[in-house]
């Protein structure tokens, strides 16, 4: 999506077209905590900083933006200064007074920010081929039921996704945009989904080479996490990239930490091995299992792929699903394993491998990858 944006967003500053299609800088999310109230502030608020920063090549191409510094004026002015006093200075003979106040203008309350913006939108972009501003809405699953994401859709219904000068792109993982998008209220609102496939496994640290080099400042610059140590956490987890990422950053931050910034790509490659080795072992050293049976289903799951559900107990060696649910929860009392129920059926679960599940597993499989 950021590929595509930026060379949509290109496409106009250059002059190869004149539909405007702009992404936002800010991708947003929700989590149960949120509210639609509390995403269209963001989105609004996002919607006039990037007013501001795009102004000159909108106004260029031959779009009606509004004055810029009466944008800037209205985003950076929260409070009203006022004063009075009398007629000398410097506080002899007289008296003055000043006073601070919150502002309470159309910009800075609900009502009048969303009016504000979408005037702002329409006289940008007053039909769809003028163009929009894209917004990405991401990480949907964090929402954790389908019903849960397909309600936060459908209130925005009306609002969001249907401003004029807005276009939305929504993502998220596990079907739950596919699901979400079924819903009879958000016909004609949203598109038929598109399935994504995740990155080859066997191309992830050439990708990890090419960001590298994108993103490199300098010709002599050594990234910690090199493209072959990002290849080995990236396996020690069952291919999982955010994780992946995820231990990158938090060995990134152990070196800043010890001080050893400043060392050559070979020096950063061994220090990680040692590093995610140190980890993986704490994390089985810290892993307090009672009995034999519940390691045995968790090397059992680990075989399978890292994910089952209670129904196939049988592969598991016992007599019914009942028989094996004590095992699973001694597993995920210490963080091996997670549950997680269907929104359509809370009788079905799914039981997944975490990943300090499969960092223990490292570490128990004699620090070899999983097979």
């Amino acid at each position: 999506m950021s590929v595509v944006g930026y060379r949509l967003r290109r496409d106009f500053e250059e002059e190869r077209t004149s539909q405007a299609i702009i992404p936002l800088d800010e991708v947003f999310q929700l989590t149960l905590k949120d509210t639609v109230a509390t995403l269209e502030r963001k989105v609004l608020l996002a919607v006039a900083n990037a007013m501001i920063k795009h102004h000159d090549s909108l106004k260029a191409g031959g779009h009606d933006v509004p004055d810029v510094s009466d944008v800037r004026k209205w985003l950076t002015s929260p409070l009203l200064t006022g004063g009075g006093g009398g007629g000398s200075v410097l506080g002899f003979g007289a008296n003055a007074a000043r006073s601070v106040s919150a502002n309470t203008s159309a910009g800075f309350n609900e009502e009048g920010l969303r009016s504000t913006v979408s005037g702002w939108l329409g006289q940008c972009f007053p039909t769809s081929q003028s163009g929009a501003f894209v917004c990405v809405l991401d990480n949907l699953e964090l929402l954790e039921t389908s019903k849960d994401a397909r309600g936060l859709l459908e209130s925005m219904r009306d609002g969001l996704l249907s401003m004029r000068g807005l276009k939305w792109v929504l993502c998220g993982a596990r079907g739950i945009v596919r699901t979400s998008a079924s819903s009879p209220r958000l016909e004609g609102r949203l598109a038929e989904p598109l399935e994504l496939d995740p990155i080859a496994d066997n191309e992830i640290a050439q990708v990890i080479a090419r960001r590298l080099d994108y993103y490199r400042i300098n010709d002599d610059a050594v990234a910690p996490v090199g493209p072959e140590s990002f290849k080995l956490v990236y396996d020690i987890l069952n291919k999982n990239l955010r994780n992946a990422l995820k231990y990158s950053e938090d060995f990134s931050l152990w070196l800043y930490d010890e001080e050893y910034i400043g060392k050559g790509e070979e020096a950063f490659t061994d220090m990680f091995e040692g590093w995610i080795q140190q980890k993986a072992e704490q994390s089985a050293e810290q892993t307090d299992l009672s009995g034999t049976r519940a390691w045995e289903v968790f090397d059992a799951l680990v075989i399978k792929g890292g994910s089952c559900s209670p129904g196939d107990f049988e592969e598991f060696g016992f007599n019914s699903s009942q028989a094996m649910v004590p095992h699973i929860k001694s597993l995920e009392d210490v963080n091996l394993v997670q549950s997680s129920a269907s929104d359509e059926d809370r009788r079905r679960k799914t039981i997944a491998v975490t990943p300090r599940g499969w960092l223990v597993h490292f570490a128990r499989n004699g620090y070899s990858l999983p097979g």
